[in-house]
């Protein structure tokens, strides 16, 4: 493939004077910009996105970075749905999505396309390691965080509503009878996992229920077997448990069934994101709802809203959340 360099060389110019040509300045002279013009046509030279976007300052592309988990991104229910998002946004501008997926083990290089400038502004999504975020941050690239398993204070980021959401899902189920109510998660290291617990508890202390630390297990995106399995062996298990995020629900359903129990008959369910599985599950699981689409939206417009200068400081936007009510839920003898 015919290279800048290469033109320049064929045209007896250097390479300075080849990109200003195909970038049509006045500081070139009409016939040597035909002359470089005619060679890049005949050797079907194509300028990289870079490049088309010197006139302008601008690529018209937007860099999105996902952190690859145990499962292809098509395959994740969640983060899946916040592509198809941005995506669609993006696509509304005319601009173009570059696309990058970044193993959580492989975080300590900057991507081609924000080493090189191939993209006017970022998103990163989920979960990244802090020392990388910060890297993207020295670049001085517009950057916009999407459900970030960290705060950074002085960055753009998009958050869920996940304290207020679990104090909703654990408040529904103490209104229909439940006193004895489970918590499952994964990891309290992740922000929205955290902030889950934090919701949790709020609801336990508003009610003035005591906070069991036997019903409490965390830890692992899908171990929602392992951590039902282990809170309904107790002495005194749950009636109830709300699972931080639906697949730990759902993988929770199995544990139930291994004990020849029942949902919501012997224990019931509250999850939260509201995933497509979660609706087609028997029984369909109540759950949180969050706005996958809408995060993914929000994050373009916040980006081209930085691209643009009109947003000078940092933005957090919270992103609320609603309860849908299925059948994963059992009101209790006395419960209104």
């Amino acid at each position: 493939m015919i290279t800048i360099k290469d033109i320049a060389r064929l045209a007896n110019v250097a390479p300075s004077t080849v990109s200003k040509a195909l970038n049509d300045r006045s500081d070139v002279s009409e016939d040597t910009k035909q002359k470089i013009l005619e060679i890049a046509q005949q050797h079907n030279f194509t300028p990289n996105a870079f490049g088309k976007g010197l006139k302008k300052r601008t690529t018209e592309n937007i860099g999105v970075i996902f952190c690859r988990e145990h499962q292809p991104l098509s395959g994740n229910p969640f983060y899946s749905r916040v592509l198809e998002g941005i995506e669609s946004e993006i696509g509304m501008n005319n601009f173009n999505l570059l696309l990058h997926l970044i193993p959580e083990c492989n975080q300590d290089t900057l991507p081609k396309m924000v080493r090189e400038r191939q993209i006017d502004g970022l998103i990163l999504v989920g979960i990244l390691r802090e020392n990388f975020v910060n890297k993207i941050i020295e670049a001085k690239v517009p950057l916009v965080l999407v459900d970030p398993k960290f705060t950074i204070q002085d960055c753009h980021q998009i958050f869920i509503d996940n304290e207020h959401g679990a104090l909703i899902a654990v408040q529904y189920l103490i209104a229909a009878g439940h006193r004895k109510i489970g918590f499952i998660s994964g990891d309290l290291s992740r922000l929205s996992f955290k902030q889950r617990y934090d919701g949790y508890l709020k609801a336990l202390k508003s009610n003035r229920i005591i906070v069991e630390n036997a019903y409490v297990k965390t830890g692992g995106l899908e171990q929602g077997y392992e951590h039902v399995k282990f809170l309904l062996t107790q002495k005194e298990p749950p009636t109830a448990i709300f699972s931080a995020n639906d697949i730990n629900a759902i993988c929770g359903y199995k544990a139930v069934q291994e004990l020849n129990l029942n949902v919501p008959d012997d224990i019931s369910f509250v999850g939260f994101d509201d995933i497509d599985l979660g609706r087609i599950s028997t029984p369909a699981l109540t759950t949180i709802r969050v706005h996958k689409q809408e995060l993914g939206s929000i994050a373009v417009r916040t980006l081209f809203r930085i691209i643009k200068g009109e947003l000078s400081r940092p933005v957090h936007t919270i992103v609320p959340v609603e309860l849908v009510e299925r059948e994963s839920v059992k009101r209790l003898n006395g419960a209104k």
